[in-house]
């Protein structure tokens, strides 16, 4: 019986809250569930999913999560440490995954360069070359680590990166979504007026 009670507390709460909505008052909400969010000294918390939210995570009014970067990574942000890539959207790891293949690239061509000039003599290219090799090793593995991170996330590991692919991914990304917001029984809403 107590959970029919918390149940109910609970469902009269978001009617509650959803009737604020309508009536033009902001709500902060869950960017997962869409229910009303409670103020923890600096952070939020969700009920329904039982969750810690940070402020930049929360919405408003159930929206959902912009998803899009604020701004295109650099090849520095490739740089980062695992970790710090772990956090990156998927979009970001995208344009990641493309400067550092460009750079792996780049620097297996510039090495390549070097090795046929050792090949004809020119012996001083070979500090030069060991150079490349540890830049093309280190990017090797930077393009390992982007994409595994992007095969755990959408299931594949993309062969070629190029503007099409990236704006196809960015147009489904920005395709229309509902809202998460609930319509209650209208006994709810007839008892919240």
């Amino acid at each position: 019986m107590k959970n029919v009670v918390t149940y109910n507390n609970r469902c009269y709460n978001n009617c509650s809250k959803l009737q604020q909505y309508r009536e033009g008052v902001s709500m902060k909400t869950c960017p997962y569930c869409g229910s009303g969010v409670q103020n923890h000294q600096h952070r939020y918390y969700c009920g329904f999913c039982k969750m810690k939210l940070d402020r930049n995570e929360v919405q408003e009014n159930g929206k959902r999560k912009n998803l899009l970067p604020q701004q295109h990574p650099t090849i520095e942000d490739a740089k980062k440490p695992t970790p710090e890539l772990m956090k990156l959207s998927t979009v970001e790891l995208l344009y990641l995954l493309k400067l550092a293949r460009k750079e792996r690239s780049d620097t297996y061509n510039n090495r390549y360069i070097f090795i046929q000039a050792m090949k004809q003599g020119a012996k001083e290219f070979s500090d030069a070359e060991q150079y490349t090799y540890k830049e093309y090793e280190y990017w090797t593995r930077k393009c390992f680590v982007i994409e595994n991170i992007l095969r755990e996330r959408i299931g594949f590991i993309p062969k070629k990166i190029n503007k099409e692919f990236i704006q196809n991914m960015i147009q489904r990304m920005q395709q229309p979504v509902k809202d998460m917001n609930i319509q209650p029984p209208k006994k709810e809403v007839e008892r919240v007026k």
